[in-house]
C-alpha cells in the first residue's frame, strides 16, 4: 500500500522565547545598564592609600597595572630558589592530605545515610568536604580537649578513615555497574535547560584555575592580617604549644567556636611544627574559595542551567573580596562555603517533600552544615540558623504529608524543626558545651547578663557590647552602605552585581531570583542592624550574589548576547586578576623563600625580630598594648584589649619590689610597649584601653631599678624594657 504523500509546505512552529524586537529591546536596556554600572564601578573613589600621583584613587587606575605589567608581576618570582619550589610542594601535599581524608570522612557520613543515591558525582565531593571537614574540626576539638594531639594517632585515623571510604566507594561503584537504578535518581531534581538560554560547557571551569593557584600560592605565604595573628592562627599555636585545648583567659576570642581553625591545629600537628603547620592551615581555608564555587556549579546546573552554573563558579572564585579573606587566613570564605551548602542543601530537602517523599536525611546535612557555619562564627546563628531554620518551619507546614503518613501539622512541623535542630546541634554543640564546662558560659563571651562566665565583668561586657554593635542608625549612614556592597565597597568584582540583577529577566528562574535576593537583603539587614558593620562580615553572603550572577548572564543564547558575554566577562575577569596577583591587595611574592618572609621587615615589627634574633636572653615577654604575638618565637605573655591587662595586675597597687618579684616569677625578662596600638584603642570611636597604661607608670619602674629601657631601633612607636634582677 502506497504511502501517503508529504505536502512540501511545513507547517510554521512558533519560535520560542521573545520575539526578536523585544529581544533587541532588551538587549539595549541591558547594554545600557552594564555601561552604566561599569563607569560607576571603575571611577567610584577608593579609600586606599593613593597611588602614585593621584589624589584620589579609583578603580582605572589600577588598570595601569596591565600596563606596567613587568614591574606588577615581577613579585611572582621574587627570590625564588628551588628550595621554594619544594617549600610550597611540602604545605600542599600536607594540606592536600588533610582536605582528601576530611572528603573520605565525610562520604563515609553520606554513603551511610544514603544521600550520595540523590547528589551528582559532583555534588557528592562538594557535600563530603563540607560535611567531612566539620567532622575533623570536631573531632580535633574532642581529641584536643582530651590532650590527644599525637600525630600518630591522627594519622591512623586518617588511614583508616581513608581505608573505609575507599571500600565504600567501590562498593558504590560495584552498585553502579549492577545497574542499580537508584545510581540515575540523583538526576530526577534538575532542572531543564531552556532552549533560548546561554549554553557553555564544563570546559569553561578553567577560567578558574589561573584564580585558584593566585589564592592558594597567596594562602602559603606568612600571615598579616591583625586578626589573625591574633587569635585565628595564635591560638591554634599556643593549643599545639601547650598540648591541649584549654581555657585562654588572655585572649576572648580564642574561647569562641573555632572550627576552622581547628583545621590549622590538625596542619600543626601533622607538620610537627607550629610555624610550617600555620601555613599549612591557611592553604586549607583558602580551599574553600574553590569549593565554594564547585557547590555553585552543581548548584546553577542542578537549579537553573549548567551555564548558569559555570558564570557562578567562575564569577565567585573572582571576586577579589574572596581572594583577600581566603589568602589571609580568615574564616569569611569557609563561613560561606558552610552558609550556601547548607542552602542548597535544604533546597534539596524541600524538592522531595514536593515529590511527596519523607526525605530527612538531606535535612540533617543541612542541619549539620548550618552547624558547621556556627562552629566557624557566631553570626551564622543569625546569617544561618534562624532564617533556614524558620525556611524548614515553612515548608513543613506548607507542604502536604506524605501519601499515607496520619502526621498533623503540627506533628510533621515539628518533628523536620527538631531534626533539622538536632544536627545543627550535632555540628556545632561540641564548642558551646566547651564554653559551659570551662566558662559556665555556653555562648562566651556573650549573653554576659544571662550566663555571665569566667574572666568577664560588667565593665569588660559594655566594653565588648559598645565595639561590637552598631555605631548608629541613620538612614545616611544606610544609603551609603546599600552604595558600598553595590559599587563602593573596595574589592567587590565589577562582573557579580551587574549580572545578579539580570537573573529576574527570565520567567522560569525568577523564583529562586527572588529567594536569593531575598536571603542576601535579610543578611544585609542583620549586618545593618546588629553588628559593627565591617565589610568583611557580609562576604559569607557573597555565594548568593554570585548565584544570582550566574543566571542572569545565561538569560539568553542570542548571538548579541554571547559576544556580549564575552566581552564583558573577559575584561572583568582581567581586571580581577590584576586586582588579585598583581600585588594590588595582597602580597604576590609567592615563590620566595619562606625563611625570609619569615621575618621580613614589611610583616614582622622591628622589636618582634629584636625579641626572636635574641631569644637566647629572652625567657619570656610581657607584651601591652600589643596583642599580635603569632611571630614571636620566645615564650610571651599577652592580652586583647578586651581582657584583664596582665601588666596592670601586676603593677597596680604595688611597690617596686613587689613588681620586680611577680615579674620574676612569671619569668619575664622583657616587657614590650605598643604606644603606638594603646594610641590607636585610644582614638575616637576605637575599643578603648585602661587609663593605666601610661608612660609615667614605666618611667617611675626605670627610675625604681626595676626595668632598664632598651635603646630605640627603626622608627618603631614602642618602648622595650629590660627587667633588671
Amino acid at each position: 500500500m502506497a504511502k501517503p504523500s508529504q505536502s512540501r509546505t511545513r507547517r510554521k512552529v512558533p519560535a520560542r522565547g521573545l520575539p526578536r524586537d523585544r529581544v533587541g529591546l532588551r538587549l539595549a536596556i541591558i547594554w545600557l545598564w552594564l555601561t552604566l554600572y561599569l563607569a560607576a564601578y571603575y571611577f567610584w573613589p577608593l579609600s586606599s592609600a593613593p597611588v602614585g600621583t593621584f589624589t584620589v584613587l579609583r578603580r582605572a587606575h589600577l588598570w595601569l597595572a596591565l600596563v606596567l605589567g613587568d614591574e606588577t608581576f615581577a613579585g611572582w618570582f621574587e627570590g625564588c630558589r628551588w628550595s621554594s619550589i619544594a617549600e610550597r610542594l611540602v604545605i600542599l601535599a600536607a594540606a592536600g592530605s588533610i582536605l582528601l581524608t576530611a572528603a573520605a570522612a565525610g562520604w563515609i557520613c553520606i554513603r551511610t545515610a544514603g544521600i550520595d543515591r540523590r547528589l551528582t558525582t559532583l555534588e557528592r565531593f562538594v557535600y563530603s568536604a563540607a560535611a567531612g571537614l566539620n567532622v575533623v574540626s570536631l573531632v580535633t576539638l574532642a581529641l584536643g580537649i582530651c590532650g590527644i594531639m599525637s600525630v600518630w594517632v591522627f594519622a591512623a585515623a586518617g588511614i583508616a578513615t581513608s581505608l573505609l571510604a575507599a571500600w565504600l566507594l567501590i562498593k558504590r561503584m560495584r552498585e553502579v555497574s549492577d545497574g542499580d537504578t537508584a545510581a540515575t535518581d540523583a538526576q530526577s531534581l534538575s532542572a531543564p535547560q531552556a532552549a533560548d538560554q546561554l549554553r557553555l560547557s564544563a570546559g569553561w571551569l578553567w577560567l578558574m584555575a589561573p584564580f585558584v593557584v593566585a589564592i592558594l600560592a597567596s594562602a602559603m605565604l606568612p600571615p598579616v592580617d591583625f586578626d589573625v595573628r591574633e587569635y585565628h592562627l595564635q591560638a591554634p599555636k599556643e593549643f599545639y604549644q601547650a598540648g591541649r585545648i584549654a581555657l585562654l583567659p588572655h585572649n576572648v576570642y580564642a574561647n569562641m567556636p573555632l572550627g576552622t581553625e581547628m583545621l590549622s591545629l590538625v596542619g600543626m600537628i601533622v607538620a610537627g611544627d607550629w610555624w610550617t603547620g600555620a601555613l599549612v592551615g591557611k592553604t586549607l581555608i583558602a580551599c574553600f574559595a574553590p569549593l565554594t564555587a564547585l557547590a555553585l556549579f552543581a548548584a546553577g546546573r542542578r537549579f537553573g542551567s549548567q551555564a548558569a552554573g559555570v558564570l557562578a563558579a567562575v564569577s565567585y572564585v573572582s571576586i577579589p573580596w574572596i581572594a583577600l579573606v581566603s589568602t589571609q587566613g580568615l574564616v569569611e570564605g569557609a563561613f560561606a562555603f558552610y552558609l550556601f551548602a547548607a542552602l542548597v542543601a535544604t533546597l534539596l530537602w524541600r524538592e522531595r517533600q514536593r515529590l511527596g517523599e519523607h526525605c530527612p536525611r538531606f535535612l540533617v546535612l543541612a542541619g549539620f552544615l548550618v552547624g558547621g557555619a556556627v562552629s566557624t562564627k557566631y553570626p551564622a546563628v543569625v546569617y544561618c540558623l534562624v532564617p533556614l531554620a524558620g525556611y524548614v518551619v515553612y515548608q513543613s507546614a506548607k507542604t502536604p504529608g506524605v501519601a499515607g503518613s496520619r502526621a498533623g501539622l503540627f506533628t510533621r512541623v515539628a518533628r523536620a524543626f527538631c531534626i533539622f535542630l538536632l544536627a545543627c546541634g550535632l555540628g556545632c554543640g561540641g564548642w558551646f558545651v566547651k564554653n559551659a564546662v570551662q566558662t559556665g558560659n555556653p555562648t562566651y563571651p556573650l549573653l554576659y547578663s544571662v550566663f555571665d562566665g569566667r574572666t568577664r565583668t560588667s565593665e569588660k561586657d559594655a566594653q565588648w557590647s559598645k565595639a561590637h554593635s552598631p555605631p548608629n542608625y541613620d538612614l545616611a549612614d544606610l544609603g551609603r552602605r546599600v552604595a558600598g556592597v553595590a559599587v563602593g565597597s573596595e574589592w567587590l568584582s565589577p562582573l557579580v552585581v551587574p549580572l545578579a540583577v539580570l537573573a529576574f529577566i527570565n520567567r522560569p528562574g525568577r523564583k529562586l531570583a527572588f529567594a536569593l535576593a531575598g536571603y542576601f537583603a535579610y543578611i544585609f539587614a542583620t549586618w545593618w542592624l546588629l553588628t559593627h558593620r565591617i565589610d568583611r562580615f557580609w562576604v559569607p553572603a557573597l555565594p548568593l550574589t554570585a548565584m544570582l550572577a550566574g543566571m542572569g548572564g545565561a538569560w539568553s543564547n542570542s548571538k548579541p548576547w554571547r559576544a556580549t558575554m564575552a566581552i564583558f566577562m573577559a575584561v572583568g575577569l582581567a581586571f580581577n586578576f590584576v586586582v588579585i596577583a598583581g600585588g594590588q591587595m595582597i602580597d604576590n611574592r609567592y615563590l620566595a623563600d619562606l625563611n625570609a618572609l619569615r621575618t621580613d621587615p614589611q610583616r614582622v615589627e622591628p622589636w618582634h625580630r629584636f625579641l626572636n634574633e635574641h631569644a637566647a636572653d629572652v625567657s619570656g615577654v610581657l607584651l601591652v598594648g600589643d596583642a599580635q604575638p603569632f611571630d614571636l618565637e620566645v615564650p610571651v605573655l599577652y592580652n586583647t584589649v578586651f581582657d584583664d591587662s596582665i601588666f596592670e595586675q601586676l603593677a597596680r597597687g604595688r611597690t617596686p619590689e613587689e613588681i620586680r618579684a611577680l615579674l620574676n616569677e612569671r619569668n619575664v625578662s622583657h616587657i614590650y610597649v605598643s604606644w603606638r596600638e594603646i594610641n590607636r584603642y585610644r582614638s575616637p570611636g576605637n575599643y578603648g584601653i585602661t587609663p593605666f597604661l601610661e608612660p609615667k607608670v614605666f618611667v617611675e619602674l626605670v627610675a625604681a631599678g626595676v626595668l632598664e629601657e632598651v635603646p630605640p631601633i627603626a622608627d618603631d612607636l614602642g618602648q622595650m624594657f629590660r627587667v633588671r634582677h
